[in-house]
């Protein structure tokens, strides 16, 4: 073999794996650029996750809180609010003995109307259903009060 084909070989060998590292480097960058958007990324989900975490407890505190205490807040409205909450944060708590008859009463009043719905309906449909939460309320009311107050008190910031 000659001296210069030799040369001319090594010179293309040189430029090949100089190609290639750069290659291999741009891809080992977008690699890494990728690995730490992701990472970013899961970190945002998991603030999120936390705020909405600590805004449905807040509000499911808030709730229970408006239920004993305020009288604009019924507790056929109040359970239906703490039920889709729960629901969202610890849903297996339905089950607990204390917090069963939130459940209840949601179920017995879901067939119910609400906002727009109910501003549609006529005062004889409306009186209907209020005597429904009427009795609901007379029939459940204490377990309601007591489970809005073991709410309050509850550990839900240790719930997963």
């Amino acid at each position: 073999m000659s001296p210069s084909l030799t040369y001319t070989l090594i010179a293309i060998g040189l430029v090949a794996i100089v190609l290639l590292s750069s290659l291999i480097y741009r891809q080992l960058k977008s690699a890494r650029e990728l690995r730490e958007q992701q990472e970013r990324q899961t970190r945002e989900y998991e603030q999120q996750a936390q705020e909405q975490r600590r805004y449905l407890i807040d509000s499911i505190r808030i709730i229970a809180s408006a239920v004993l205490n305020d009288e604009k807040m019924t507790m056929t409205e109040g359970c239906i609010r703490v039920k889709v909450m729960l629901d969202n944060l610890a849903p297996h708590l339905h089950q607990h003995e204390n917090f069963a008859v939130i459940e209840r009463v949601y179920r017995a009043t879901e067939h119910i109307p609400f906002l727009e719905d109910w501003k549609a309906l006529s005062r004889a449909e409306k009186r209907e259903y209020q005597k429904q939460m009427a009795q609901l309320e007379k029939e459940h009311g204490e377990q309601v009060r007591t489970a809005m107050t073991e709410l309050q008190r509850y550990p839900l910031e240790q719930m997963q």
